[in-house]
């Protein structure tokens, strides 16, 4: 999605200075680009892979450091920047580029249940699995509302040692609203406001859910069962997740846009890579593209496939889109 970068105009006050005509800046368009790099390329002198990637960028013409959104350790070699058409092509004559992509929008999906998956209490795999205790399981969706009695942590095992990932403040979200069953929290939104999005007014700039979507995805992968549960009356039984027993950690990348609920990738990207880094065993995401992508040009696929590699099991929705097919 193009628009107008924010330090757009303070560059163009120096373009003069640079001897670059006004024709030519008004023509240079910022875009998001997400670039592959080939990290055998990365010298020995940079302890790590960010420091490159800021070097990198800084030798080329006008780069701002601010362009820069995220730097990818795990899900991909690379970053996620904003870009002139005539800094793009300067990134992509150098050695160690591999790939570009530019950033595209995703869309929400939805989610399964225990009974649809034949799930019994008394024998099969859910007993066996001890209800997934002393399982970590990250969502990748729109945040989490932690009131919910679904999250709360009575009986719940203590927060394992292995667990790097942590709670972040933030609007109406503190770290009094994690606890042992909710071991996680932190948002991403780099990437939307930098392509000129706003965090739309009721919406929460933290990991609290103000749509709802990943709140019902984290209930349902692992809520606690919560009894005489019904819709305005109907329906009244026992909310459950899969795994009531898994402990859980969000990672909020969608928001509300002018027009709908969305993602950019590069801040799907970054919170995946979060997640790896964190220490999660599974990976939830119920969300995806209106139009599937070759396998070669989905984002999604190669950063399921990078935590794949790293030994995490990957939960990922089918499309849903009812009458719009």
């Amino acid at each position: 999605m193009a628009s107008h970068n924010p330090h757009y105009f303070p560059w163009l006050l120096l373009f003069p200075l640079l001897g670059v005509s006004n024709s030519f800046a008004k023509s240079e368009k910022y875009k998001t680009y997400i670039i592959h790099m080939d990290r055998s390329q990365k010298p020995e002198t940079f302890s790590t892979d960010e420091s490159w990637h800021q070097y990198t960028l800084t030798s080329l013409s006008s780069f701002h450091e601010d362009q820069l959104l995220y730097s990818y350790d795990h899900v991909i070699h690379g970053f996620s920047t904003r870009f002139t058409p005539s800094q793009l092509s300067e990134i992509e004559k150098q050695p160690a580029h591999r790939a570009t992509q530019q950033e595209s929008f995703g869309k929400l999906f939805t989610t399964h249940t225990t009974k649809f998956l034949g799930l019994k209490h008394k024998s099969g795999i859910w007993p066996a699995a001890s209800y997934g205790k002393d399982v970590i399981i990250g969502i990748i969706d729109t945040g989490i509302w932690p009131d919910s009695q679904s999250f709360q942590d009575k009986g719940m095992s203590p927060v394992p040692e292995r667990w790097k990932g942590k709670c972040e403040n933030g609007t109406a979200f503190s770290l009094s609203s994690c606890n042992r069953k909710l071991i996680g929290a932190k948002s991403f939104s780099k990437g939307l406001l930098a392509s000129g999005e706003k965090i739309q007014k009721g919406n929460f700039e933290s990991a609290r859910d103000f749509y709802d979507h990943g709140t019902h995805v984290s209930s349902t992968a692992t809520g606690n069962p919560v009894l005489g549960v019904s819709y305005f009356g109907y329906a009244r039984g026992t909310a459950r997740g899969v795994a009531p027993s898994a402990q859980i950690a969000m990672y909020k990348v969608a928001w509300k846009t002018s027009t709908d609920y969305d993602f950019t990738e590069s801040d799907l990207l970054a919170g995946m890579d979060q997640a790896i880094a964190d220490g999660v065993d599974i990976m939830s995401l119920s969300l995806g593209y209106p139009e599937i992508p070759p396998y070669f040009e989905d984002t999604i696929a190669i950063a399921t496939l990078s935590a794949t590699e790293k030994g995490i099991e990957i939960g990922y929705a089918m499309e849903h889109l009812g009458s719009q097919r």
